[in-house]
């Protein structure tokens, strides 16, 4: 037997769930009994403590605690050096998910056979990929990553039985990320419109607004916070606090912080507080209604506004919700658990997908699955009597978060980016386009991919290059060049010679902000002997 989880992997906390015999989603409470557990990680006397121990422990040891790694997911240039060792966003992610599975497996006293992880829709492919190798570290069978507001209407439409057609906008405000994702649904038929974000933008920003005000205070009193480290830490937890309180009923807050041996007070106020924070929610109302304007929709053609994540627990969000759109913004799911519920639904699903093209190649000699999701989960063990019953079958359509093509030289012999496949195409997907040899009998052909719907490289991200070799051919040799996105919204290109009508087949990509199938290796290979808490 084992289980198939769905786990919601966020900047500030996660949570995982599973489907229950009576095909109902539950969540699993860590071993400290909490239905969240916080994306922190301390080291710790050659043990590694991940949640809310390590958040509490950080205080005393700032030096060997890091959190809002999910920030720096597929950054090459982030590192944390913590005594004498380097880790990565992806091997921070990987002790957290170890962890979470380690969590699961003792509740249920069960395996864990395999995983939907989700993501922020808005996520590029460089760190949807550091997703997928964080789960490779941590040794976590992947069966999909998908995007956190689609599993958040899931959870809602799975369990509303709506006959209805009906438009739902999901306003997703985590700890770290903003997304906006626009969806149809007719009972369990769920399809994305379109979706819009910041992946650096969400209630750490709100903390740090606080913490900034919070210096100048300490600065009038004589006493300089960046110079004491443990102040530093202690006010991020403080700021934390205050602005949980504040957003929970309390007009006003003390924060009393020692700096230095000097004791600082300062007292914030609600109205302070919403005042500090008033730019960055409208930040969100402004993504809001670009989305809006994308999907080609009016605020009164939206049946509702569901909120999911823990920052819209903030009053001010829903009344500038509510104040833009006239619509009363709705909790009718559980913000912190309702991604992670969908993402148990869709994990059943997956499994019993991959079970039936399991039985359809053992029942067909010649069946060949080159689908691009399936080597992913090559390594997920497809038990069919694992799967639990769920009274509502569901499907979904999905659509890319962003455009992709390659670097190409336009009419005016400048190089932009040349946009392949659109933005908003249903995934899984794929396009090409046709393009020339710009030398004379030109032996290889550099091809730079990247994602954005600009033509102007500065404002798209660059997901990687390589470098193909040609047979010699006049200049003006047309090439096509095919790109396509799979179920993980991971980009695969191939490259066809058309003069001779050869396949050059698919690109190696080198992702210049990914890891390499070695390091993955090395990272296994190196958490693999850390134990996550006290053994």
């Amino acid at each position: 037997m084992g289980k198939y989880i769905g786990i919601d992997l966020g900047t500030t906390f996660s949570v995982v769930s599973y489907i229950d015999d009576s095909g109902n989603p539950q969540i699993v409470n860590n071993a400290e009994g909490e239905n969240i557990t916080p994306s922190s990680v301390l080291f710790e006397d050659g043990a590694v403590i991940v949640g809310s121990d390590a958040k509490s422990a950080s205080i005393a040891n700032p030096d060997s605690y890091v959190a809002f790694a999910k920030r720096n997911m597929g950054s090459s240039l982030q590192k944390y050096n913590i005594g004498g060792n380097t880790y990565t966003p992806e091997d921070i992610s990987a002790l957290i998910l170890k962890k979470l599975v380690k969590d699961t497996e003792a509740a249920l006293n069960d395996e864990v056979l395999g995983a939907v992880i989700t993501v922020p829709a808005y996520f590029t492919d460089p760190r949807r990929q550091a997703t997928i190798d964080a789960a490779a570290i941590a040794g976590l069978p992947v069966l999909e990553i998908i995007n956190e507001p689609t599993e958040a209407a899931m959870a809602y439409g799975i369990n509303s039985g709506d006959e209805e057609e009906k438009n739902v906008l999901v306003y997703d405000l985590g700890g770290g990320t903003f997304d906006i994702s626009i969806m149809r649904f007719c009972k369990n038929d769920i399809e994305v419109l379109t979706s819009r974000g910041d992946s650096e933008l969400g209630g750490y920003d709100f903390d740090l607004k606080i913490i900034e005000w919070f210096k100048a205070q300490a600065k009038q009193q004589g006493a300089d916070v960046d110079s004491d480290l443990l102040a530093q830490q202690n006010l991020l937890l403080e700021a934390e606090k205050a602005k949980k309180s504040l957003s929970s009923g309390r007009t006003k807050v003390m924060i009393t912080l020692n700096v230095s041996g000097k004791p600082v007070r300062a007292e914030l106020t609600k109205e302070n507080f919403e005042n500090m924070i008033d730019p960055l929610i409208y930040q969100t109302i402004c993504i809001m209604n670009a989305a809006m304007d994308e999907a080609k929709l009016e605020y009164a053609d939206l049946h509702k506004i569901l909120l999911v994540g823990g920052s819209t627990r903030i009053p001010l969000v829903k009344s500038m919700i509510l104040e833009e759109t006239g619509i009363e913004p709705s909790m009718d799911i559980h913000p912190d658990e309702a991604v992670a519920k969908g993402a148990a639904f869709h994990a059943v699903a997956c499994a019993l997908k991959k079970a039936a093209k399991k039985r359809e190649e053992c029942s067909n000699d010649n069946y060949s699955d080159k689908s691009a999701d399936a080597a992913e989960s090559a390594s997920v063990v497809i038990d069919e009597s694992s799967i639990p019953e769920v009274d509502n079958e569901y499907s979904f359509i999905d659509r890319t978060s962003h455009g992709i093509g390659v670097e190409a030289y336009n009419d005016e012999g400048i190089i932009e980016n040349s946009v392949i496949l659109p933005k908003n195409s249903v995934v899984p997907a794929e396009a090409f386009c046709d393009y020339q040899t710009t030398a004379d009998y030109q032996e290889s052909l550099k091809i730079t991919v990247r994602q954005g719907e600009d033509k102007k490289l500065e404002y798209t991200t660059i997901i990687g290059e390589t470098e193909l070799k040609l047979r010699p051919k006049p200049i003006g040799s047309p090439i096509r060049v095919v790109i396509s996105c799979d179920i993980n919204s991971i980009i695969h290109v191939s490259v066809i010679d058309l003069t001779d009508n050869e396949d050059l087949g698919e690109m190696k990509i080198e992702r210049v902000s990914n890891l390499s199938k070695e390091e993955v290796q090395k990272a296994q290979n190196k958490l693999g002997k850390l134990n996550i808490g006290w053994e």
